[in-house]
């Protein structure tokens, strides 16, 4: 890597304040907090500890399987995924964006060795970052040979 290209990594891009469900949550509470906030899901954490992740997903499937036993829909424990991807702080903004490449999440923890949640990113977060990396690009090639017709012949393309 170039020394002077500039590094970015997780904890750069990352928003700190995060929305979090409690596991005993119930998931009817649960879904009202998420539609009030404008959150398509979020982090679960028991002790200050990473231990889910509850999304509209699994809220549908939650309140579809309830309906369908006649039964309420449970806590936010018994729906919440708990094999979901995660970043470290120190996580390369190439790798980040790598993760949301592979897997079809709209926001990645990220958490320290204890996963503890340190914050969250979001694809617009990695996606602006990444644009700011590339302010002025270079002219390719056929730009630059679109520039030199149009001041030869005194017409632009």
């Amino acid at each position: 890597m170039e020394a002077s290209r500039t590094v970015l990594t997780a904890q750069h891009v990352m928003q700190r304040t995060v929305y979090v469900l409690r596991p005993e949550t119930q998931v009817l509470d649960a879904i009202d907090e998420l539609v009030a906030q404008g959150f398509s899901g979020a982090p679960v954490v028991a002790d200050g500890r990473l231990v889910g992740v509850f999304s509209e997903r699994d809220a549908l499937t939650a309140i579809s399987s309830a309906h369908y036993d006649g039964e309420p829909p449970g806590t936010v424990a018994q729906h919440m995924r708990r094999d979901f991807a995660v970043v470290a702080p120190t996580t390369d903004i190439y790798e980040v964006a790598s993760v949301f490449q592979r897997q079809p999440i709209r926001r990645l923890p990220v958490v320290d060795h204890d996963c503890r949640l340190l914050g969250i990113v979001s694809r617009g977060d990695v996606l602006s970052a990444l644009r700011r990396l590339y302010p002025h690009l270079p002219k390719t090639n056929y730009q630059r040979l679109q520039d030199h017709m149009a001041l030869r012949h005194g017409a632009s393309f």
